[in-house]
């Protein structure tokens, strides 16, 4: 008979240990502060879906990277990415999970398990981080599918760990479902790697900001804008584009919309990745070096924008019309899609 593995919950504490354990809620209760409070949070929610799925798919064996579920979601093909080629359809469950994501408050952590789970020894007295770790690594066992990686932002939620549910906290271990590894090496393993997420996330959040307020600032300061400041708004919560994807959604030609996208390049306010003539892609600067193609800037950063009224103006437009962009790229998103297969 096998001995079933030792509960996180249920793991003898270290000094170590404890120390990893609060680097983590730290870290996580600073992302999600930040988060509560930023007006950019829906468009950074938009984008940690991305870096989390990408790390479902990880835990899954797909080799996915997050440049190819970014690109993909923005209904563009790069240059240079070879088409993913998988048994199955790997990204049938995120846009359920989107939704999910963004459930009413107020349901239990129980709610929704597909498996039996009786609290293991330790729970009543392990932290609350421990016991959501401890709930993911049973779950993982019961269910060999996606679902327990994609659930545990919202176990975090639902425990009361976080305000709403953080996408780029999706966390686990492939070796979770045979539990072969050492426990305490694991619970070890599991915090750090929350750590880092919530650190990468809230990195990721202040260049988001900082990029949408020079951005704005940049496009403001323009005699003549145009179609700037659409296409700013449509960066946020399309980061990949392409004049072929650009067009339709500014009802340009594609040739017009390849000389939009090159004078925002020219201004700084996208990125050419695809080093192509003809065809080129772009992504927004702070994608770009978080993705790692594009190196961070060196030295010490440029001030930011002295606040004006004109600013003001530009910001508050910004925040204004998202919500008309994004129910209008939803409605392109599908066409966008199928266009494209």
């Amino acid at each position: 008979m096998i001995r079933p593995p030792l509960p996180l919950t249920a793991v003898p504490w270290s000094a170590e240990l404890a120390n990893v354990l609060a680097d983590a809620s730290g870290a996580i209760a600073r992302l999600d502060a930040r988060i509560c409070a930023s007006s950019l949070a829906p468009t950074w929610q938009l984008r940690a879906s991305w870096t989390g799925y990408g790390n479902a798919l990880r835990f899954q064996n797909f080799e996915i990277d997050e440049i190819d579920i970014i690109s993909r979601e923005c209904g563009l093909h790069l240059a240079g990415r070879q088409r993913l080629e998988t048994v199955g359809d790997p990204f049938s469950a995120i846009e359920p999970w989107r939704a999910r994501l963004t459930e009413s408050e107020g349901r239990h952590w129980r709610e929704d398990l597909p498996f039996t789970f009786d609290p293991p020894p330790g729970w009543e007295d392990a932290p609350t981080l421990a016991r959501a770790l401890g709930l993911l690594d049973s779950w993982a066992r019961a269910d060999a599918t996606i679902a327990p990686w994609l659930a545990f932002p919202l176990v975090l939620r639902r425990m009361g760990l976080t305000q709403r549910a953080l996408p780029c906290l999706v966390t686990g271990d492939p070796g979770q479902r045979f539990a072969l590894d050492p426990r305490p090496a694991l619970l070890k393993r599991l915090l750090k790697q929350l750590a880092r997420s919530a650190e990468n996330g809230l990195t990721r959040l202040e260049r988001l900001e900082n990029a949408a307020q020079r951005a704005a600032a940049t496009i403001g300061a323009q005699h003549r804008p145009g179609k700037l400041a659409d296409l700013g708004r449509i960066a946020l919560t399309r980061p990949c584009l392409a004049a072929r994807s650009l067009a339709p959604m500014l009802d340009l030609t594609v040739s017009g919309a390849g000389k939009l996208l090159e004078r925002a390049t020219r201004l700084g306010l996208l990125v050419e990745i695809s080093g192509r003539e003809t065809w080129r892609s772009y992504v927004t600067p702070d994608v770009a070096v978080s993705l790692g193609l594009m190196a961070p800037a060196r030295g010490r950063p440029r001030l930011m924008p002295a606040p004006s009224p004109k600013l003001d103006s530009v910001l508050t437009a910004f925040d204004a019309e998202m919500a008309e962009f994004e129910a209008r790229m939803a409605r392109l998103g599908g066409q966008i899609r199928q266009n494209m297969q």
